[in-house]
């Protein structure tokens, strides 16, 4: 995966600015790293949702938090912090 993964340094900047905690209601959440990591490689790759490798998890459930995620103004607030 060399490539594909977000620095430490770089997940720190932009960590406060992902939504969620730690743990829900019936255990983890899901992993924000791993979701950002899915952006970059779709980003990086220009396939379509359904070609994402497994270890991102779910093709449908990335594709449903990017477009909550947009809707939010989440990706919006993750530009804004690495662009300053």
């Amino acid at each position: 995966m060399e490539g594909e993964v977000l620095r430490d340094d770089q997940w720190e900047r932009i960590k406060p600015f992902v939504p969620g905690g730690l743990k829900g209601k019936r255990g983890p959440r899901s992993n924000g790293r791993r979701f950002i990591d899915a952006l970059l490689w779709m980003a990086r790759s220009g396939a379509r949702w359904r070609d994402l490798p497994e270890r991102f998890g779910p093709y449908q459930s990335v594709k449903r938090r990017y477009y909550r995620w947009i809707e939010m103004g989440v990706l919006n607030r993750i530009v804004a912090a690495v662009a300053a």
